[in-house]
């Protein structure tokens, strides 16, 4: 059976290495054959080490679209995606008709950063599509459930589905075993909302009650906090991919997730990626992090900077925290690894 994973790919996001990771596991992990069609081109960024055929300008080549038995549809912040309008080329996007293709054609659509185009798919239903959906957290799936205006796809088949995560991608290994130093990381892009500007406040709280006995990483830090953080003895501020996320998650004994309180991850991939190579997470409490960081288990939520600053204390003061925290993230993370996703995905799609 051929799958193609269709996205817009307008970036090398999380989204977008979601698509490229799932087109990978299908190829690896059954016996079907994925391709990625791009509505218009591949980043360069993830053109290396790919081993499977990716259509750029997918419209152009409609051929490409025909011959999949399964189209699974990802990045869908856009509405234009779940539209009638959008697959017969009426949409300000591209001027291809994918029309009769749609006939029979069953296409899944993973709402990975809003779900609310989904309440258009009776759309396509309309057109002869067997039309499924997949949420990327639980909060999304019961929104579906609950409001009125999903009222025409409510009876779509819905699932939540994890984002898949390379094992090889991270080093694991158990935290919080002889270490006299604390170190703690986050990474992300340098986009302003990815890094909460209090972040320089609580590690300054920090340092007054421990001085370099917790160290913080930031790598891909928004220039801002950079200045500010650049006098600070117990900070190291690595510029976006300086190393790879493997070596700098390597380094560290707890991962801190600490975007803008305002901000709403889906489903967050460095979170993810965190908890397989073995690192507790402090986070916030919103989106799909309460889906991920299970409070008191593997790592803490929460809900203002006072909240991360008494975690790490605790968590400093009785590091053995650290050593079970590090082991449920390894247990409950099994459930993202690549294999473990795509064969739930299979089971439910094929």
């Amino acid at each position: 059976m051929k799958i193609g994973i269709f996205s817009k790919f307008e970036m090398a996001g999380g989204s977008e290495r979601r698509c490229m990771e799932i087109a990978r596991g299908i190829n690896q992990y059954s016996n079907h054959e994925a391709i990625i069609l791009c509505e218009r081109n591949l980043p360069s960024s993830l053109r290396q080490d790919r081993e499977f055929e990716c259509i750029e300008n997918s419209f152009d080549n409609l051929e490409h679209f025909n011959s999949c038995d399964i189209i699974i549809v990802i990045n869908t912040d856009s509405k234009d995606f779940t539209t009638a309008n959008y697959w017969l080329g009426k949409s300000s996007r591209h001027d291809k008709s994918i029309g009769d293709g749609l006939n029979g054609k069953r296409i899944w659509f993973l709402f990975n950063f809003l779900v609310s185009p989904s309440r258009h798919l009776d759309e396509l239903e309309s057109m002869g599509a067997k039309v499924g959906i997949f949420t990327a957290n639980k909060k999304f799936f019961d929104e579906i459930t609950k409001q009125d205006r999903y009222e025409d796809v409510r009876a779509l088949p819905r699932y939540q589905l994890n984002s898949p995560i390379d094992p090889e991608s991270v080093i694991q290994r158990i935290r919080g075993v002889g270490a006299d130093t604390l170190n703690i990381g986050f990474h992300s892009k340098g986009l302003g909302n990815k890094w909460n500007d209090e972040i320089p406040d609580l590690v300054k709280k920090v340092y007054d009650r421990y001085g370099e006995s917790i160290r913080f990483s930031f790598m891909g830090i928004k220039s801002e906090l950079r200045s500010c953080l650049s006098s600070c003895a117990n900070v190291t501020c690595l510029s976006e991919n300086e190393i790879s996320v493997k070596d700098f998650l390597n380094r560290l004994d707890l991962f801190m997730f600490f975007p803008s309180f305002k901000r709403e991850e889906p489903w967050c991939r460095v979170i993810a990626e965190a908890m397989v190579s073995g690192l507790p997470v402090l986070a916030t409490d919103k989106g799909g992090n309460p889906d991920q960081v299970l409070n008191g288990n593997n790592g803490f939520l929460c809900k203002r900077t006072d909240d991360f600053y008494k975690r790490i204390v605790e968590m400093k003061e009785n590091p053995s925290i650290i050593n079970i925290m590090s082991q449920n993230s390894i247990q409950i993370s099994r459930d993202f690894t690549t294999e473990a996703v795509i064969k739930k995905m299979l089971g439910i799609i094929v």
